[in-house]
This record gives C-alpha cells, structure tokens and sequence, in this order.
C-alpha cells in the first residue's frame, strides 16, 4: 500500500490500496503507509438518520461534496489536497454488496494538476480493487496561496459514476466533465447500515516530494447532499469546524460497525494515522475554526 506514484509507462497513476483495519483504524479511503513512504491526513463525518437524507440512502441518486481549501506560501507541489464523498452500504439491507463502500474522491495539486481516484469494471462488479485507476486533469493554471478556492464534485450513485469536478477561486473558474469515471470500491466496510460519508483530506508520497515545504491544508465550511430529479440541491451536512475543538478517534467496534455509536455531523480521524486537528484562525471563512490536515513525512 501506497501513496500515489508516478509511473514512466503511463500518464495515468494508480494507488495500491486494500484492507480494512489496521488495528482499530478503518481505512475509508484505502490508503495505508509503509516505512514511513506516505502520509494520508483526513477527517471524515457521517450522516445516516433523517428526513431528508433517508429517501436519498433508500434510493442514491446524484450527491455532491464541495468545501473551501487554501494552503500557505511554503506548500510543497506534490501534495494532493481534495474531497471525497462515498454512499456506504451497510450489512444489513445492502444495495450492490453487502458492506460496499463506493468512493467519488478528488484531489488537487498546488501545480494544477487534478487527481480523480476511479474505479474499475472489476470493482463495479464487488471486488474491492488492487489498483485505483487515476485520471489526471490539468487546470492550465497554478492555484494561489492565501486563497480560499471552492472545490466540488458531484456523482451519481444509482450508476455508480463521477459526474462532475469543479473549483472555483479568484482568477479561476473550472469545471471538468468526468462522467466516464468508474467509482472506485476501496474495501469492504461491514458499517450496519446505510449512510454517506464526506471527508477532507492532504496527502503525499515520499517518490513525488521535490522539497519538503509545509504540507498544512486548511479547510472551512464543509457541505453534503443530493440532488432530486429536478436538479435542486438537498442539503444533509453542513461543517465549518466550529462545534467542536477536537477530532477524535472513530468509535469503531467488530465484526459489525455500529452507526449508532457516531455522533451526526462531527468529524473523526479518517484513520488512527491521519494528522488532522481544528484550530482558531484569523482567516476563517466563516466562523472563528478551520480545519487543518497535515502531510507531513516521518
């Protein structure tokens, strides 16, 4: 397991991934360090209870992810700061597999460079995959630092597809057709039953850092929801890091994760690894908070 690297054969990156726990830590986005070769820092929220997310969990359609990101003058090229939202399925009454896990994850680079995690025939089939089929897009433009960008992705879980990723800043407008792209089935995650998880997140892999720089990715007013059949947004979570001081641990149990034990709309640990904390700041978005995830290597 890695994190992503560049290949010479082919443009298209691709992530070894695979796993559930590692010790008491659920991977939910698949991405594990080995010899200190890769850092992954994500924070994660779950929504499963409600009476406007119950219909969509019923029966997914379109859902979107979207938050405000900005970085510091020192951060390195090669990290990868993004998004992701994934419809977990649940053990009890599962949709496609039982325990499935569908992720719609996008990631920027400082450079411009667009990182969107596909899937493939064979994990649309249930098998949670090997390899994870990047597709690299170019913004043509460099983002700024000091500068809160909106970034956006929206997929559609009734196909099991991408839809679109857009990000939008001073200076800067873009939306990307996506479409084509597979979600990505990371890992099998026995949660008892159905809910949506969003997630920020920085990472990078020692094989693509050029400097060391400092890989601080700071986000403000986090946003989930559907879309209905007439294109109007439902909104079913909404964070800017302001209710809480902390982000813990999940409160994981086995064989069976129980939903119960999450509290709604409060973020936890991705993983036990991921360096992820909230903290005061004079350029909050909104509010006083934001939060902070932090790349770092060893």
């Amino acid at each position: 397991m890695t994190v992503p690297k560049r290949t010479k054969r082919r443009r298209r990156t691709k992530l070894v991934i695979g796993g559930l726990v590692l010790g008491s830590s659920i991977l939910l986005l698949g991405l594990a360090i080995r010899n200190g070769e890769g850092q992954l820092s994500s924070a994660v929220a779950l929504v499963s209870k409600g009476p406007i997310i119950d219909p969509f969990l019923r029966r997914p359609t379109l859902g979107y992810v979207q938050a405000y990101m900005r970085f510091g003058d020192d951060m390195a090229d090669d990290v990868i700061l993004g998004i992701d939202q994934e419809f977990i399925e649940g053990v009890k009454n599962p949709l496609y597999v039982s325990g499935g896990d569908w992720m719609a994850l996008v990631g920027v680079q400082r450079s411009g460079i667009v990182w969107v995690g596909g899937g493939s025939e064979d994990t649309e089939k249930g098998h949670p995959s090997k390899n994870r089929s990047w597709k690299i897009l170019n913004l043509d433009t460099r983002l700024q630092p000091n500068t809160w960008y909106r970034m956006r992705t929206l997929a559609n879980f009734s196909t099991r597809r991408f839809k679109t990723f857009t990000i939008e800043g001073p200076g800067l407008s873009k939306a990307f057709d996506i479409s084509e792209c597979r979600l990505d089935y990371p890992n099998m995650i026995p949660f008892s039953d159905r809910a949506m998880s969003y997630y920020t997140f920085a990472m990078r892999g020692r094989s693509m850092m050029k400097r060391v720089g400092t890989p601080l990715a700071y986000f403000d007013d986090v946003e989930g929801g559907f879309l209905d059949h007439a294109g109007n947004p439902h909104k079913v979570f909404e964070n800017g890091f302001e209710n809480q001081d902390s982000v813990e641990k999940q409160p994981v149990t086995l064989p069976v994760i129980h939903l119960e034990g999450y509290k709604s709309n409060w973020w936890y640990l991705e993983r036990e690894e991921a360096v992820f904390h909230i903290e005061k700041s004079k350029f909050a978005r909104t509010g006083s908070k934001v939060g902070v995830a932090d790349a770092s290597l060893k």
